[in-house]
């Protein structure tokens, strides 16, 4: 199983709430039961989001099912921990799959609300995307699954989306409809950012490629050192040295 790392913001909070929360479950929750709740949170926050457009009486809507997700995703794993019914694959497959599908639920729902612009939240998605397959990739080289980077994780993210949405309401359409040029105000911003994460991305993937490369050539070089010899054992008093043998010819 990969070591779980996680240096988030609110990564030490939330470890001691999860596990308040894990001990009160009732024994018929299961572990499945949670990532649905997961995946329904994530949907009712997309269609609630969507929803905006016709009136911002459902807006309340989209932090509830911000937690929901919250919920579910969190706690899932944790259960299973808890109870010791962990199933190392499945579980992986299930709950990782179940987290692309719900972010993609969320950004793509938020792209298509009042409160933000869909190219905006493609640039977002992408770089979820991406680094989602780097930290599947890393816990395939190195058996590290790192849930946080730059001391955002999932549980940051929600919260981001949840203050997001509560004040672009507050400032009015008008903070969506600026325009820089040709282009959305918000759309150059969130472009913006996106390159210097992608930049930093690189960065991090070269100076990790840099780190991997120093441990295997020093292991190769250990496996290769020739084995060292012993010097040559010194006879014990008590025996005499062997004759040596000669070989005689007979006529």
């Amino acid at each position: 199983m990969a070591k779980r790392l996680n240096t988030s913001v609110l990564a030490a909070g939330e470890r001691a709430l999860l596990k308040a929360l894990v001990e009160r479950l009732p024994a018929s929750a299961t572990p499945d039961h949670l990532t649905a709740i997961g995946l329904l949170g994530a949907a009712a926050t997309a269609a609630s989001l969507v929803a905006c457009n016709w009136s911002s009486e459902f807006l309340p809507l989209a932090p509830l099912g911000l937690f929901l997700n919250w919920f579910g995703d969190s706690l899932d794993g944790s259960l299973a921990r808890h109870r010791g019914i962990e199933r190392p694959r499945y579980g992986f497959l299930l709950d990782h799959s179940s987290d692309l599908i719900a972010q993609s639920f969320i950004v793509v729902g938020l792209g298509l609300s009042p409160y933000f612009t869909l190219p905006s939240a493609l640039f977002v998605l992408s770089l979820y995307l991406l680094m989602s397959s780097y930290t599947y990739l890393r816990v395939a080289t190195e058996g590290v699954h790192r849930l946080s980077y730059g001391g955002l994780g999932a549980t940051e993210f929600r919260i981001l989306v949840a203050c997001w949405v509560v004040f672009a309401h507050w400032a009015g359409p008008g903070l969506i409809e600026a325009r820089i040029l040709q282009f959305a105000g918000l759309d150059v911003v969130i472009g913006g950012l996106s390159a210097v994460a992608f930049v930093f991305f690189v960065f991090m993937v070269r100076n990790d490629l840099a780190q991997m490369d120093a441990e295997e050539q020093t292991s190769a070089t250990i496996y290769e050192l020739p084995a060292l010899r012993r010097p040559p054992a010194e006879p014990r008093p008590d025996e005499a040295p062997h004759a040596e043998l000669q070989s005689v010819s007979v006529q």
